[in-house]
C-alpha cells in the first residue's frame, strides 16, 4: 500500500492537470501510527479510525461530503446503522444464493450490497 500511496500523491503534486485535481483520504488505525514505516506522508490529513466500523464509516462519508459539495448526505450514524441492517441480512442472502459467508468474493460482496441497496433505497433527509 505505501507504494501506490505514493504514487498517487507524487502523481497529484508532478502530474497533469487531471492528476492534480485528484484529492485522497488517508484512513489509519491510529493517530500518527503510520510515522513509523511512512513520514513521507506528513502534512497528508490523516484520519483515525481506531478499527471501529462506525468510525470508517463517518470519515468516508464526512470526506464525500467535502470532496462533493453535497448537503444532502445523511449523517455516518445513519449510513451506519444501514450498514448494520445490510450486515445482519447478508447470511440470509448467502443462504438463498448458496455462498458461504466465508467464500464471500468482493465481486459477491458488491453485488449484494448493491442489490440490497436498490431493495432498500436510501431515504434523503426532508
Amino acid at each position: 500500500m505505501p507504494l501506490e500511496l505514493g504514487v498517487f500523491i507524487g502523481a497529484s503534486r508532478y502530474g497533469n492537470r487531471l492528476q492534480k485535481s485528484k484529492s485522497i483520504l488517508i484512513l489509519d488505525k491510529e493517530q500518527y501510527r503510520y510515522q513509523k514505516f511512512i513520514s513521507d506522508i506528513a502534512g497528508q490529513d490523516i484520519r483515525a479510525h481506531k478499527n471501529l466500523e462506525s468510525n470508517v464509516i463517518t470519515c468516508v462519508r464526512n470526506w464525500f461530503t467535502t470532496e462533493s459539495n453535497r448537503k444532502d448526505l445523511p449523517g455516518g450514524e445513519h449510513i451506519f446503522s444501514r450498514y448494520m441492517q445490510f450486515k445482519a441480512e447478508l447470511p440470509a442472502v448467502c443462504k438463498k444464493t448458496k455462498i458461504e459467508l466465508k467464500e464471500l468474493t468482493y465481486s459477491d460482496y458488491v453485488a449484494f450490497a448493491a442489490e440490497w441497496v436498490s431493495a432498500e433505497p436510501l431515504a434523503t433527509p426532508d
